[in-house]
C-alpha cells in the first residue's frame, strides 16, 4: 500500500526533490531544484533488502543493445544548459545518452533510463552532478599538473601554445597524454605574420592557435593567425601586448576586426595591455577569460602577483626597469573591476594560466568563491534582495567553465554540459564539499579519480583518504575514455596513426563565427572608460571598485593551508 512520509524522512531516503534547497559548501549560495524526474514510490534503490533486484527495479530478460552500461541514480543535476533538477543520468559507451527516470517499464510508469540485468547503477540521490569543467588556458610544463587537475573536478585541457610545435613539439605531448584520463587539446604557436608559415602546425596535431606578447602579439600576426582559423575553423587564444610595444589596446581591437577571439586573462596581472586590458570586454566578438589568482580580488593578490611576475616572465625586480614594468601590470584597480565584470556577464570564461601564472586544481573553486562574495557585495549593497535561491547566478558561473569554454574552442558537441549524446564527463559532489572536493569525477562514464583509503582496509574509506586513480582513470582504460580534440585537417592528415594512438580523436568545429551572444549568461559587452593614469575602470559612467577580500568561503575549512 502506498505511504506517506514527510520531507525530511524523503530526502533522508533519497535525497532533496522538486522545491528543496541546497546550500553548496560553505557560501551562501542556495540551489533549488525546479523538477524531480523520479516517480515517488517507484525510486530505484540499491543494497540489502532494497529494490534494485530482478521483477522489482531490473528487467530480468535480456534489453538487448540499447541496455545502459551505467545510471546514475537521482543526481541532483546542475547544468548550464539543461538546469538544475533532480534526474538519472544513462550512459553507454563513453557518452550520456539519457536523462530522466530510471527503472524497470514492466512495473513502473514513465521510464526514460531503462535497468536492464546487465546494467550498473550508482546510487546519486544525495550528490550534486555537474559537467566536467574545462580549462581553456593550460601552459603544459609538467605531468604534476594533470593530478592537480582532476583533484579539482577538471576533465579537459585546453592550451600550450608557445612551445608546440612543429610536428615533433606538438605530437610528443599528445603521445604523452595517453596514460591520462583526461581529454586534450593542444594549441600552436602563432608567431609569424605569414599565414602559409602556420597552417601545417594543424596538420601536425594542434586544435588551434595562441598569440603571446612574449613571442610578439603585433596586429599582422593577429591577422595573419585569424586569415588562417577562419579557413580551418579553429580557435585564437591571445596573450596581448602588455607593453604596448607595437599595438594599444585600440589597435588590437582593430586588427582583430570583428572576428572571433578568445582573449586571455583580461585583467591585465597575466599579461595585456597596461593599464587597459579591459577594453578587450567591450566587444562582443572577443571572448574574455579571466586566469584565476586573481579571482575573486583579495588582499594579497598584488603582492603575490610581483612575485609571480618576476619569476614566471624572467623579470628581476632588482632592476629598476623590471620593477617598474611589474608595477605597471600589478593594478588592484583592475583586479576589483574585473570581479565586478564577471557578475555583470562580461567576462564569459575563467580558466588557470597553470604553472604560468594560475593554479590548475583552485579554477572551480575560485569561480564559486567569487560568486559568493559578488553576491554577498549586491545583497550588501542593496542593489539586490536575498531570494529563495540562486539558481541563475549558479548557472551563470558553471557556464564560465563548462559551456562557454567549450563553444569558444569548438568542443561543445562532444563537451561542456550533460546533454544526451556528449562524453560522459561528469563530477559529483558533495553538497557540504561543493566546489572543493569532488566526491567522484567520472570519464566517459567510468570513476577515472575520487577519494581512496587504505588499499588494505577492510572498507573503502578507511583513512589515510587521499585523491587518486580509479578504475577509469588506470592502464589502457583511459585510451577508451579520453579524447585528442584535434583540428580537422589533423583528422585528415591521420595524426592518430603517426604516433599509434588508441584514443579517439575529434575534430573541433564550429567555433569562428560567434560571439558572447552565442554563450550561456555571460552577453555583456559593457560600455568601459579606463583613466590611464590612476587605471580606474568605470562602466557607463559608474567606477567599478570593491574592496579587496579579507576572508574566503570554500578555504581553510577545507584545506591545511
Amino acid at each position: 500500500m502506498p505511504q506517506q512520509v514527510s520531507r525530511e524522512q524523503y530526502a533522508l531516503i533519497h535525497g532533496p526533490t522538486t522545491g528543496d534547497r541546497v546550500r553548496l559548501g560553505d557560501t551562501s549560495l542556495v540551489i533549488r531544484l525546479e523538477k524531480d524526474f523520479a516517480e515517488y514510490g517507484d525510486e530505484v534503490v540499491s543494497g540489502w533488502a532494497k529494490n534494485f533486484r530482478q521483477g522489482m527495479m531490473i528487467r530480468g530478460r535480456r534489453v538487448g543493445e540499447s541496455e545502459l552500461d551505467t545510471i546514475l541514480i537521482g543526481a541532483m543535476i546542475v547544468d548550464p544548459v539543461l538546469g538544475i533538477f533532480k534526474g538519472s543520468i544513462g550512459i553507454k559507451g563513453n557518452r550520456i545518452v539519457a536523462i530522466g527516470n530510471a527503472g524497470n517499464p514492466d512495473i513502473a510508469d514513465n521510464i526514460d533510463a531503462l535497468i536492464g540485468p546487465g546494467t550498473n547503477i550508482m546510487p546519486a540521490g544525495h550528490l550534486i552532478a555537474t559537467p566536467g569543467a574545462i580549462d581553456s588556458h593550460v601552459h603544459f610544463v609538467t605531468p604534476r599538473l594533470i593530478p592537480a587537475a582532476l583533484d579539482g573536478g577538471v576533465t579537459t585541457l585546453i592550451g600550450g601554445g608557445l612551445q608546440h610545435q612543429p610536428a615533433m613539439n606538438l605530437q610528443i605531448p599528445l603521445a604523452a597524454m595517453e596514460e591520462f584520463p583526461l581529454n586534450v587539446g593542444l594549441q600552436a604557436r602563432a608567431s609569424s605574420h605569414v599565414p602559409s608559415a602556420m597552417d601545417e602546425y594543424l596538420a601536425f596535431g594542434a586544435c588551434g592557435y595562441k598569440i603571446h606578447e612574449d613571442m610578439g602579439a603585433y596586429a599582422p600576426i593577429i591577422d595573419a593567425t585569424l586569415t588562417v582559423a577562419d579557413e580551418f575553423d579553429v580557435s585564437v587564444c591571445l596573450h596581448t601586448d602588455g607593453l604596448n610595444e607595437a599595438v594599444q589596446a585600440t589597435d588590437t581591437i582593430e586588427a582583430v576586426a570583428g572576428r572571433t577571439l578568445h582573449a586571455y586573462h583580461v585583467e591585465g596581472a597575466g599579461g595585456g595591455h597596461t593599464p587597459d586590458a579591459l577594453m578587450m570586454t567591450t566587444r562582443d566578438n572577443i571572448i574574455g577569460s579571466s586566469t584565476n589568482p586573481t579571482l575573486p580580488y583579495g588582499v594579497g593578490a598584488e603582492r603575490e602577483h610581483i612575485d609571480m611576475m618576476s619569476i614566471a616572465h624572467g623579470q628581476n625586480i632588482a632592476l629598476e626597469e623590471n620593477a617598474e614594468a611589474i608595477r605597471l601590470r600589478i593594478r588592484g584597480t583592475s583586479m576589483a573591476a574585473e570581479t565586478l565584470l564577471h557578475d555583470m556577464g562580461a567576462i564569459p570564461i575563467i580558466n588557470s594560466d597553470s604553472q604560468g601564472m594560475g593554479r590548475i586544481q583552485e579554477t572551480i573553486r575560485r569561480a564559486w568563491q567569487m560568486a559568493h562574495a559578488n553576491k554577498e557585495r549586491a545583497i550588501a549593497a542593496g542593489t539586490e534582495t536575498a531570494s529563495g535561491d540562486d539558481n541563475r547566478r549558479v548557472l551563470q558561473y558553471l557556464a564560465k567553465i563548462t559551456i562557454n569554454p567549450a563553444r569558444t574552442h569548438g568542443i561543445h558537441h562532444y563537451v561542456g554540459s550533460l546533454e544526451p549524446g556528449k562524453l560522459a564527463d561528469i563530477v559529483l559532489w558533495d553538497p557540504r564539499f561543493f566546489g572543493a572536493k569532488p566526491e567522484a569525477v567520472i570519464k566517459g562514464g567510468q570513476v577515472a579519480w575520487s577519494p581512496r583509503g587504505d588499499g588494505n582496509a577492510t572498507m573503502r574509506y578507511a583513512e589515510p583518504v587521499t585523491y587518486g586513480p580509479m578504475w577509469g582513470g588506470t592502464g589502457k582504460a583511459v585510451d577508451r575514455l579520453a579524447v585528442n580534440f584535434v583540428s580537422e585537417a589533423a583528422i585528415e592528415a591521420r595524426v592518430k596513426d603517426q604516433i599509434k594512438s588508441s584514443r579517439e580523436f575529434l575534430p573541433v568545429k564550429g567555433c569562428r563565427h560567434i560571439g558572447k551572444k552565442d554563450l550561456m549568461f555571460n552577453d555583456a559587452s559593457p560600455d568601459l572608460q579606463i583613466d590611464p593614469v590612476s587605471g580606474e575602470v568605470y562602466a557607463d559612467g559608474a567606477r567599478l571598485h570593491c574592496e579587496p577580500l579579507e576572508t574566503f568561503t570554500l578555504s581553510r575549512k577545507y584545506f591545511l593551508s
